[in-house]
């Protein structure tokens, strides 16, 4: 055989075995597109109402983007750009297409159901797709609570007036007291003094509690303090000068007592002219004396301090008349009784003795 006819041999059966395997190679697959193309637009016209709906309801709201789409269509034109394609695997590309598109849609259909949220609208030209974070509402409460927090703190933090500090912290130096917790009061009585400075009781009474832990200086010091904030102040003037007395400083303590106020009462002027006699001041005791016979006359004290003064002065008679007076007022002792007896009866032979002379 020569070499043309093993040629023509060779491409004849070359010929006969392509269309056998073309004859061969077709599958017969059943028609899934008329399967699924009723339910496919079906669910296409679903998705169209339901997106038409939410649109409308929901206006600005950004339709969420499917990328999977992208994926399927670059997987199926990398399909049909086979090589090896025929028309059978383009028939069931299609179907796997549009399986793979309802699922798809189905999906998308699942993501953009409208759910009920908060609708904030902004002043803006251009409509941005805006992310939703479901972490920004409990921020938003989160600070509305520090403000309430803040507001009700700020509202707790009034200031209290100076006398309704004071209060407060007399009340806590009485409840010391009653402890018998005579550091605390003294602090407590501090703190009134600094908000209420011409409080005299508080003052008196830390006073007597700095004199009871044998403090004198500051007792005396606290006292001085007072009056020159009311130097008309007869409770600050008598507690000082009763301490000084019992310090043994009577001078001191006339001097304290020495200045008469205008709402000078009965016991600031008998511890004045009680002082002034003592240390023999004569004008300031008579002063003193003249003063409580005309507030109290039916006090036989106030006579026979009187009467002493009259005596010391020499003068007589007033003395005998006002000892009189003093026998026969109410308010002396048995023993200034007896004193004043025993004047009387003095003074009587010192008058004889005058007038025989």
């Amino acid at each position: 055989m020569s070499v043309t006819n093993k040629a023509l041999l060779n491409i004849t059966k070359a010929k006969s075995d392509v269309e056998n395997t073309s004859t061969i190679s077709p599958a017969i697959v059943p028609n899934m597109e008329s399967r699924f193309k009723a339910p496919f637009f079906f669910a296409i016209g679903l998705l169209s109402s339901i997106s038409v709906l939410g649109w409308a309801t929901l206006n600005n709201e950004p339709t969420p983007v499917t990328t999977p789409i992208a994926n399927d269509a670059a997987v199926v034109e990398l399909a049909s750009n086979s090589p090896t394609k025929n028309s059978t695997p383009e028939s069931v590309s299609s179907i796997y297409l549009s399986e793979s598109r309802d699922k798809t849609e189905k999906q998308a259909a699942k993501i953009t159901t409208p759910v009920p949220t908060a609708i904030i609208k902004t002043a803006s030209t251009a409509e941005k797709p805006t992310v939703k974070n479901e972490n920004t509402v409990p921020v938003i409460s989160t600070k509305q609570n520090v403000k309430s927090e803040s507001d009700a703190f700020y509202v707790e933090e009034v200031e209290l007036l100076p006398s309704e500090l004071a209060e407060k912290s007399r009340s806590a130096a009485r409840k010391a007291l009653d402890e018998s917790d005579f550091k605390q009061a003294i602090l407590e009585y501090y703190t009134v003094l600094k908000y209420q400075p011409r409080d005299d009781d508080s003052r008196k009474k830390l006073a007597a509690l700095l004199y009871g832990k044998h403090q004198v200086k500051e007792a005396a010091v606290v006292l001085q303090q007072g009056i020159k904030l009311d130097n008309d102040s007869v409770t600050l003037r008598l507690a000082l000068a009763s301490l000084l007395q019992r310090e043994e400083q009577p001078e001191a303590a006339l001097s304290v007592v020495e200045y008469i106020p205008l709402e000078a009462s009965i016991d600031y002027l008998a511890t004045r002219g009680g002082l002034a006699q003592q240390l023999k001041f004569i004008d300031l005791a008579k002063e003193s004396y003249q003063m409580l016979v005309n507030k109290d006359p039916d006090n036989g004290r106030w006579w026979l301090g009187l009467a002493i003064v009259y005596e010391r002065e020499a003068e007589i008679d007033k003395a005998y008349d006002t000892y009189q007076s003093a026998l026969i007022k109410p308010g002396l002792s048995r023993s200034s009784q007896v004193f004043v007896r025993d004047r009387i009866k003095l003074l009587e032979t010192m008058k004889e003795v005058n007038n025989a002379s």
